[in-house]
């Protein structure tokens, strides 16, 4: 009996021992990462091959062990942790540096309609595409132009001379392109991948010059006994400058009309003048429009 419980307590201590010896410690799991990892300038980086399936929880393993980032989720996006992504590379293989790593995850989340988001702020999230504008990073001028292409980014951009309606049509190219667009009177909020949101705000800037809006400024000498009020009062009655736009959100469709003068008329400080905006065409109209006070 003696023999057979110490028989036991070897077996139990044995398998104890092997057990211990297979499993990760605690909080330390290990990253099953399908690719090669690498050195590429002295930096971890990462050799795909061929294609294949990798575990999210792997892929953002792999990542966090490479770069050093902290990866959390977001409460929409937890629910997809358990999620396996495809990927595909070249039979003989791509090379990605440490810096690219970042980018590539968010490439593969994509198709499983996730992004990573903050990743150059040292602390990624993994958040649903259509909640990732909430977790973009704001930027300026100066900072969008600096920002990693694949960073989500809120950039404000304003207008001198274009519509909102004329920008509103222009950035409704960028709808099916992971950006979120809000237009208000002078100017548009954008949020996306940074390279987007630039591509996007260098086509308002080209589009909100003058020659692009359409209008010209000129000054015009009023005839005498013409109040500079009274002539502007003419001139907003014949171009009232009324539009409808037809807004579809969510198939929810809603028509909204605003005024937008097509032609702007300001009284001058120097003798009795009309600076007056308006396109090439409009300004025609307004000289015989003046010349009839007489």
């Amino acid at each position: 009996m003696t023999r057979l419980f110490a028989a036991v307590l070897v077996l139990g201590l044995a398998l104890s021992l092997t057990w211990a010896q297979e499993r990760p410690t605690f909080g330390r799991g290990t990253a099953n990462l399908p690719f090669e990892v690498v050195t590429v300038d002295g930096k971890t980086g990462w050799k795909v091959t061929g294609r294949g399936t990798v575990s999210l929880d792997d892929l953002l393993g792999g990542l966090a062990n490479a770069t050093g980032l902290r990866v959390s989720f977001s409460a929409d996006a937890m629910e997809a942790r358990r999620t396996t992504l495809s990927y595909i590379a070249p039979d003989t293989g791509m090379t990605l540096s440490n810096a690219e790593l970042a980018a590539y995850t968010g490439e593969l989340l994509g198709g499983q309609g996730m992004t990573l988001v903050g990743f150059t702020t040292g602390s990624a999230k993994v958040a649903r595409i259509e909640e990732a504008a909430s977790f973009a990073i704001m930027v300026g001028e100066a900072e969008l132009g600096a920002m990693h292409p694949a960073e989500w980014v809120t950039f404000s951009a304003s207008f001198v001379h274009l519509s909102p309606r004329a920008a509103s049509s222009a950035l409704s190219l960028y709808r099916g392109a992971d950006m979120t667009v809000v237009g208000h009177e002078s100017g548009a909020v954008l949020t996306g991948r940074a390279e987007r949101v630039r591509t996007a705000a260098r086509l308002l800037r080209e589009m909100d010059k003058p020659a692009a809006a359409g209008q010209m400024v000129r000054t015009y000498d009023l005839p005498d006994g013409v109040k500079a009020d009274s002539a502007r009062a003419l001139l907003g009655s014949l171009f009232p400058g009324e539009v409808t736009e037809v807004q579809n959100i969510e198939t929810r469709v809603t028509v909204t009309t605003r005024h937008q003068p097509r032609v702007t008329s300001y009284g001058s400080l120097a003798g009795n003048r009309l600076i007056v905006a308006a396109s090439p065409q409009d300004h025609t109209l307004v000289a015989q429009a003046l010349a009839s006070m007489k």
